[in-house]
C-alpha cells in the first residue's frame, strides 16, 4: 500500500497523482489501459458512492481530483481514506489483459466543529 503524507483538508480539494508502470519498468501502453478507482474508509465502507469510477482514456500518469463529500469527515479527528485503483493493461513482455490493483492511503484533516 502506498501511504501519502500530504494531508487533505475537509471541504477543500485534493489531488492524487498516480504513475502506471508496466512489469518491465516502462510506462503502461495508453491504448490498452483500463483504470477504475474506489474510495473507502479503513473498514471498507464506501465513501460518496465512489465505486469503480472509470477513468476515461487513461494515460500512464493520472491525476484524480477529490472534493466535497469525497473529503467529508464526521467529528474532529483526522481520518484515513483508501483509494483502490485497478484495471488491466497489455504487457509488452508478458501478454495482453494483465490485471493490476493497488491502494493509496491518505489522511483528511477535518474542519473543527465548534
Amino acid at each position: 500500500m502506498i501511504v501519502l503524507s500530504t494531508v487533505a483538508n475537509e471541504q477543500s480539494v485534493y489531488w492524487i497523482t498516480v504513475n502506471l508502470w508496466d512489469d518491465d519498468g516502462t510506462a503502461m501502453d495508453n491504448n490498452d489501459l483500463v483504470l477504475t478507482w474506489t474510495l473507502t474508509d479503513l473498514s471498507g465502507n464506501l465513501i460518496n458512492s465512489r465505486e469503480d469510477v472509470s477513468v476515461s482514456s487513461p494515460t500512464d500518469e493520472e491525476t484524480i481530483e477529490l472534493s466535497g463529500a469525497d473529503l467529508a469527515v464526521d467529528g474532529n479527528d483526522i481520518v484515513q481514506r483508501i483509494m483502490t485503483l485497478e484495471g488491466t493493461y497489455d504487457s509488452k513482455a508478458n501478454g495482453d489483459d494483465k490485471p493490476f490493483k493497488f491502494q493509496i492511503k491518505f489522511p483528511i484533516q477535518p474542519v473543527v466543529i465548534v
